[in-house]
């Protein structure tokens, strides 16, 4: 299957506290600091490893928008009837301008390297999803990201995927 496929099957309940543990300790490994504030389990509905694409790219811009030491942090909760994933920094943020009429088009970043289409896949995919995005950006102040996507009220332990093979 090539990078970026959809996986096949339908989509289950994905405990997003346990992306957001995988996350910062990749981060951990790299030397750099996710803090995190986790409130009690919160699943949503979806693919996890395109969830854990999506929330890892909000992560990796955060960084790629500080330097070390300034604060990167992801918040996961409920949020109404949605789950609630927020990543911000205390980085270099982002133009009104740029966040509104080019954030999530494809081949427009603000980056000297890369393609400018991990925003724009990630925001398609929440959409599809049923969720939304949030962004709440100034320059020199920093960047807030909100993903709301559909919550997992009701589910068995079968029926969580936690990322972790069985």
């Amino acid at each position: 299957m090539r990078e970026g496929a959809a996986p096949g099957g339908g989509a289950v309940g994905v405990d997003l506290s346990r992306i957001a543990q995988d996350l910062a300790a990749s981060a951990t490994r790299r030397g750099r600091a996710l803090e995190l504030r986790l409130g009690d389990r919160v699943a949503a509905r979806g693919h996890v490893d395109r969830l854990e694409r999506v929330i890892g790219h909000l992560v990796n811009n955060a960084f790629d928008a500080t330097e070390p030491g300034q604060l990167v942090w992801m918040t996961v909760e409920r949020f109404g009837s949605f789950a609630r994933v927020e990543v911000g920094d205390n980085g270099a943020g982002m133009s009104a301008d740029f966040v509104q009429d080019r954030l999530f088009k494809p081949f427009q970043t603000t980056k000297a390297a890369g393609m400018g289409i991990g925003a724009y896949e990630s925001f398609q995919y929440v959409q599809e999803l049923g969720g939304k995005v949030q962004v709440d950006s100034e320059e020199g102040r920093g960047t807030v990201v909100a993903l709301l996507l559909p919550l997992m009220e009701s589910f068995q332990p079968s029926d969580l995927h936690t990322g972790e093979q069985a």
